[in-house]
């Protein structure tokens, strides 16, 4: 029977990784922030927000084994990171972009030593706001579900959220 780090290893109860909130912080606001790095048990991780469009969040999660043993991560679903948005005033939850898109499919994935996975989300604007939520600036945060661990919250920045200007004729 060979060893294995199973489900991270990562001791994904984040007090591990030095956050008591459950949530890694970044940058505050203004300029977005660059890659986000840090340790989430004995895995490494890259975290990145990018606004590639004044329509479009994409957020990507970088997982790399630095150990030189393989480390064995499950999701519930095809969604294996996930945003979530909320208010810089009230600090309450607008969006959490969990949706039809996951397929009910556990995703199993195996780092081997130093080996790394990339994993992306990507949702639109008018997703978030809809009709009601006003334009403005929103704490952005990626999350992994890994089966039988805690949830990790990794903070990616304060994007600026507006509506397509309207056309005139």
């Amino acid at each position: 029977m060979r060893t294995r780090a199973v489900g991270f290893a990562l001791c994904l109860g984040l007090a591990a990784c030095g956050s008591e909130s459950g949530v890694l912080t970044a940058v505050d606001g203004g300029d977005p922030p660059g890659p986000i790095r840090g340790r989430i048990g004995e895995l490494q991780f890259e975290a990145l927000l990018v606004q590639s469009a004044w329509d479009r969040l994409v957020g990507t999660v970088t997982l790399t084994n630095p150990t030189a043993t393989p480390i064995d991560l499950r999701f519930p679903d095809t969604c294996v990171v996930l945003f979530r948005l909320y208010s810089l005033a009230e600090s309450q939850l607008v969006i959490d972009a969990h949706n039809k898109r996951c397929r009910p499919v556990p995703v199993e994935v195996t780092l081997g030593p130093g080996e790394s996975r990339t994993f992306e989300t990507a949702v639109l604007v008018f997703f978030i706001l809809g009709h009601s939520l006003p334009e403005g600036r929103y704490q952005a945060i990626l999350y992994l579900r890994p089966e039988g661990r805690d949830e990790v919250q990794i903070a990616v920045g304060v994007p600026l959220l507006v509506r397509p200007p309207e056309e005139t004729e």
